[in-house]
């Protein structure tokens, strides 16, 4: 027993009811910040399309920016209190949709090299400048193919992949796609030899490969080439590899196929390429994703292939409840690459395609995605854009939120490059596209373990609000037994002040006298009569409410003995109107109390004696009890009466305290009666009593 008493103790204590609702928030708490804080500082309309990059190893980045004069476009090298170096004009068209310009470092000295894409009418220029390095390569106006137009607009986009020795001559060449719409040329993938100025490509496909990568899958020393693959359907002339199916297709540094590609049907198919090595596999991943309406088609899925291009396993999308388009990625950490899966859920799956960490989208709406070391730590991070929501969000390897912020871009593809200042202070620089561009500076929240004080914080809260509750009901407890006990001792008053000692001497007189003159029947009759009023008040005393009928009964004994006393000097008329019934509920003695108040004030009074009415009526939800007297008032019977009026007074107070309780008030008033010539004829008495 004493076991379980300790138990409900516990169990009902503030500090364990507080506990639960606490654990049950926290475990469902977004995460109250993050270990990092983004610091985004934007920079002038004029500076978004800035790229920052170190092309002299000094470790002060240089600002390169394209531009447009007259007649030439031109591409501007300055340094990072925005100087101007020198000016590299070009006379072919700069388009920055079609080529953006990037950085290598063919020969491998300190100086790195400019590389742009321009056009002329249908034809395709490489242009490259080792811009410190006097010495160094400048080529301007190097063709390298014929191009789509349509209407006279580029539909072409160059891609950069990297460089490789192919050749073992001390120089890398330059590895590149070229992406086409609406038309078959050109769909390939090049190699560029700088010193010999010798272009090589694939063989011809229908297949689109966009953000080429160049990776050492297989451990030899020579990379493989793959990327995301396109079927858009838009060039219906037969060739190798036609781009109404897409296709698995890895490219070595020969541009010859690793393995026969692998045929995926469908149109607006999309392969998408990564490699992936963990300690158990070696290989390729690739997420498959299809916008046909095409039932035949693949469902959306993502697989493992070998090196050699045999599939080694694969798990459909929705069964890992996912929808809607998915992005693909593979960010490598110090301990092993991760798959990542990224829509309305983000997932990291292992080499089993098993879900081994997850979280949920920032967003609900469309969000493109990049992989970047934003805090120079070595290893990427992911960074997720909704243009939509204007919102950026950055993740560790671990699918731990790092950063959040707003900021203002379009859905286009983000371009980020590293700069450093003169002081050698690191940050990311994003061109957002549409005239914003911003810093990025991930910088330690100092106020994140503040953030933690929210879970006891929340823990206090719950356990005031339970502290107060209980304090509410416990005093609303003690309230309610105060009035009870207020009516208890408002009840045992009344029984004292009902019965005066006055009229009980008179009534017992009375009875005497009949005894005397031998009226034994009558006077047996009446001290009987007496006997049920005493014993009604005695059997009444816990009570708070009774039916009329009781109290007409009680109330008629009553009247019944004080004919006894005073004759006929007083009658009585009791009448119960339609409709009413004698069960109905109302309080104890409120017929009497002004009953009994009428005879000693009003009716006595009278020389001639006088009449009491009594009527129960009936108005929607109210019982209507009135007690009429002929009598002369109360404020005429002042000084004529010997009663204190101390029942009237305890009766108001009982009926205030019940009114507390009740949903809706009794209430009662004295209204004084007057005749057609204004003479004074009476009181009545109305008591309003709520009935269900």
């Amino acid at each position: 027993m004493e076991g379980g008493s300790i138990f409900k103790k516990i169990i009902y204590s503030s500090i364990f009811l507080a506990a639960i609702p606490a654990i049950l928030i926290m475990l469902f708490l977004p995460p109250l910040g993050t270990k990092s804080r983004l610091q985004v500082d934007t920079v002038d309309k004029s500076y978004s399309s800035n790229v920052y990059t170190d092309l002299n190893s000094d470790s002060i980045s240089e600002v390169v920016r394209a531009g447009k004069g007259v007649p030439y476009y031109n591409i501007l090298v300055l340094d990072n209190d925005m100087r101007v170096y020198d000016q590299w004009n070009l006379k072919d068209t700069i388009d920055m949709n079609m080529s953006d310009f990037f950085f290598g470092n063919f020969n491998h000295d300190r100086y790195k090299e400019i590389y742009i894409f321009t056009y002329s009418g249908d034809s395709l220029f490489l242009n490259i400048n080792e811009f410190f390095d006097h010495d160094g390569i400048k080529s301007d106006h190097i063709f390298i193919t014929k191009i789509r137009l349509v209407n006279k607009k580029v539909t072409s986009t160059v891609w950069p992949a990297g460089f490789f020795d192919t050749n073992n001559d001390g120089k890398d060449e330059l590895f590149f796609s070229i992406q086409t719409g609406f038309g078959l040329e050109p769909r390939r993938l090049y190699s560029y030899d700088i010193v010999h100025r010798k272009l090589k490509s694939s063989k011809l496909t229908g297949v689109i490969c966009q953000w080429p990568k160049m990776v050492d899958s297989d451990g030899d020393g020579r990379p493989e080439i793959f990327g995301l693959m396109g079927a858009s359907g838009n060039y219906k002339t037969w060739v190798p590899f036609s781009d109404w199916s897409t296709w698995l297709m890895v490219f070595n540094d020969s541009l010859n196929f690793e393995f026969p590609p692998v045929e995926f049907p469908g149109l607006t198919n999309q392969l998408s390429i990564n490699y992936f090595n963990s300690k158990t596999f070696r290989g390729y991943v690739v997420s498959h994703y299809t916008g046909s309406a095409d039932t035949t088609v693949l469902k959306p899925r993502i697989m493992l292939y070998s090196l050699d291009g045999k599939r080694i396993r694969e798990r459909l999308f929705s069964d890992l409840g996912l929808h809607g388009f998915i992005n693909m990625l593979v960010l490598k950490n110090k301990n092993a690459d991760g798959i990542y899966l990224l829509g309305n859920e983000l997932l990291e799956l292992n080499d089993q395609l098993s879900v081994i960490n997850k979280a949920k989208s920032p967003f609900t709406s469309y969000f493109s995605y990049y992989n970047i070391d934003i805090d120079f730590d070595g290893e990427d991070e992911l960074v997720l854009y909704s243009a939509a929501e204007e919102k950026l969000v950055i993740y560790n390897a671990a699918l731990k939120k790092i950063a959040e912020t707003k900021l203002k871009g379009i859905d286009q593809i983000f371009r980020f490059s590293y700069y450093s200042s003169k002081e050698h202070e690191k940050k990311i620089f994003l061109n957002a596209g549409g005239g914003h561009g911003y810093f990025l500076k991930l910088k330690r929240n100092d106020y994140y373990y503040l953030g933690y004080l929210a879970y006891p914080g929340i823990y206090l809260l719950l356990l005031l609000f339970i502290i107060l509750i209980k304090r509410i009901n416990t005093l609303q407890v003690v309230q309610k037994e105060s009035l009870n006990r207020r009516l208890v001792t408002l009840q045992l008053q009344g029984i004292k002040s009902q019965l005066d000692p006055h009229f009980t001497f008179n009534t017992l007189n009375s009875i005497a006298s009949l005894i005397y003159l031998e009226d034994r029947h009558l006077a047996y009759d009446y001290m009987n009569k007496f006997t049920q009023l005493l014993r009604g008040l005695i059997n009444d005393t816990e009570r708070i409410y009774r039916s009329l009928g009781e109290e007409l009964a009680f109330v008629t004994t009553y009247l019944d003995l004080e004919k006894l006393r005073f004759g006929e000097r007083f009658n009585y008329d009791i009448k119960i109107g339609e409709g009413v019934s004698q069960s109905e509920q109302v309080p104890k003695l409120v017929l009497h109390t002004f009953a009994e108040n009428a005879i000693k004030h009003g009716i006595m009074s009278r020389v001639e004696g006088g009449i009491l009415k009594i009527r129960a009526e009936k108005e929607k939800d109210y019982l209507i009890l009135s007690i009429e007297d002929n009598g002369i008032g109360m404020a005429r019977s002042e000084g004529q009466s010997t009663s204190t009026g101390k029942g009237l007074k305890l009766t108001g107070e009982f009926y205030d305290i019940l009114n507390q309780i009740n949903k809706r008030p009794i209430e009662h008033s004295f209204i004084d009666l007057y005749n057609e010539t204004g003479d004074f004829i009476g009181t009545r008495v109305e008591v309003w009593v709520p009935v269900d």
